[in-house]
């Protein structure tokens, strides 16, 4: 069936023949290609594709011009809904090069687009799953998850300057030093420091208020190498 006439989104990622169409069927670049003159010809607001193997999060990635949080209440259409869509706010640029981009997503409900990322507390599906994709029209990005935990539920990108040398340090110091209950820490990624390139993806975790589930990646692999900056 293939990403031939696009009826959905999820249909827009080219399957082979017999796969279902629920995104991306596989995780390279060989074998799958988003379609991204569909995708944008739906919204032009899209500008990624997150494949997570070993759940179900497998979706555009959204950034609004019009407000922050408009994807915090509208569907990757464009259309009002309550589960939203997966989304980065205007501080974090769309190609990937900061320090940290934030990736937002609502984990309340069992269909919720990232009501699997509560999964990477579980330490055994933390150390089977560590490898998340994120394609981009013209580059396949690969990242290795190394820590997964609850923080307070306030803004990174608020919290932490990271422009700055400083500020992401900062962030690193909090993520290995503050003490929190089920934190899952992969080994050997102690020596990341500000010229690394890691995304963040986020859930408010609405059964304890205050506080949000976050999953940290770092870039190990730029198929297109084009992800660079220059560190202040």
């Amino acid at each position: 069936s293939g990403g031939e006439n696009p009826e959905a989104l999820e249909e827009t990622a080219n399957a082979q023949p017999e796969q279902s169409q629920t995104g991306l069927a596989y995780e390279t670049a060989k074998d799958a290609e988003i379609d991204f003159k569909a995708l944008k010809a739906e919204n032009p607001d899209i500008f990624a594709w997150l494949h997570v193997p070993g759940t179900n999060i497998d979706c555009p990635v959204l950034q609004s011009e019009e407000a922050d949080d408009y994807y915090e209440t509208h569907n990757a259409y464009g259309k009002e809904d309550p589960k939203g869509a997966v989304y980065t706010e205007l501080a974090n640029l769309k190609d990937m090069c900061d320090f940290n981009t934030v990736l937002h997503g609502k984990g309340t409900g069992k269909e919720d687009v990232f009501a699997e990322l509560y999964q990477f507390g579980d330490k055994d599906f933390f150390q089977k799953n560590h490898t998340i994709y994120l394609y981009l029209e013209d580059n396949l990005l690969t990242y290795e998850v190394f820590a997964a935990y609850e923080r307070e539920d306030s803004s990174l990108i608020r919290t932490y300057d990271f422009t700055y040398a400083e500020g992401c340090e900062a962030f690193l110091q909090d993520l290995y030093y503050t003490k929190t209950m089920g934190k899952n820490i992969r080994e050997g990624w102690e020596g990341i420091n500000a010229y690394n390139f890691l995304i963040t993806l986020t859930v408010s975790n609405e059964t304890t208020p205050g506080k949000q589930y976050v999953v940290v990646a770092a870039l190990v692999g730029d198929a297109a190498g084009k992800i660079d900056r220059i560190v202040e």
